[in-house]
């Protein structure tokens, strides 16, 4: 028990120098911290450590796992709010929304027919509007998931116009892993947002950037991010053994 407490007071220091980095982050270019919401990365990591960083505050938690969230979910408090931040499959989408009543937001939708499946289920259901971001491939890389920036338009359109059950709220991207290079993919996330911004005649404070993990988050929040997503820093590079499947 000793030295679980030791890695959980750890988690929940590293959750605090998180949270000021980003305050310094957001002074630094005359943003408020309040502006933006960070997600606390839990994949791998077992429920124990992640209750430990809930107990610290913190209350936005991000997965990659459909079956990982399905199983930490239930044992943890219901007011934390779930973001799935993997790649998702049409054939996951039920076991998700009908496993995760407090799913918050979806932030990789990168084609019509996930989005479709997402607004089929989330009506047939009964739930409220799932909020969700619209992924976009800034890299180039083929490795990365994300619609293309010259279809982000396109496909946000398609949310807004044809998924009542869906909300759209933002863009998000994973940057290279290359972080010199990180620059000119939130710049380019950021230009998908003013074009989207300016088709659908909403401001920019209306429509989140999700950009920046543990390598690259004060640079994604001295860019514009409204959303990052932190894992390791928080939790440490450790993975626990636990059983994934999308």
């Amino acid at each position: 028990m000793a030295a679980a407490s030791a890695t959980d007071g750890v988690a929940a220091t590293a959750l605090r120098s998180v949270i000021q980095r980003i305050e310094h982050a957001a002074e630094r270019c005359g943003r408020r911290s309040d502006q933006v919401r960070l997600v606390a990365v839990s994949k791998t990591k077992p429920v124990s450590l992640v209750k430990q960083v809930y107990d610290a505050g913190q209350r936005c938690f991000g997965e990659n796992y459909v079956k990982e969230l399905i199983e930490k979910a239930p044992q943890l408090p219901d007011d934390i709010e779930w973001h799935f931040i993997g790649n998702l499959q049409s054939n996951k989408v039920k076991p998700l929304l009908t496993g995760v009543p407090n799913l918050a937001m979806v932030e990789t939708v990168d084609d019509e027919k996930i989005a479709n499946q997402l607004d089929r289920v989330a009506g047939n259901i009964g739930r409220k509007p799932l909020k969700v971001f619209i992924q976009v491939n800034t890299s180039g890389e083929e490795s990365k998931s994300g619609v293309e920036p010259d279809g982000c338009l396109e496909l946000v359109k398609h949310v807004t116009s044809n998924c009542p059950n869906l909300e759209f709220c933002g863009l998000m991207t994973i940057g290279m892993p290359d972080y010199t290079s990180t620059p000119e993919n939130f710049k380019t996330l950021a230009r998908c947002r003013s074009e989207v911004c300016e088709a659908l005649g909403i401001s920019e404070d209306q429509c989140d950037l999700s950009m920046g993990m543990s390598g690259d988050f004060e640079l994604a929040v001295e860019m514009g991010s409204t959303n990052v997503r932190v894992g390791s820093t928080i939790f440490g590079a450790r993975e626990y053994p636990t059983k994934q499947s999308n």
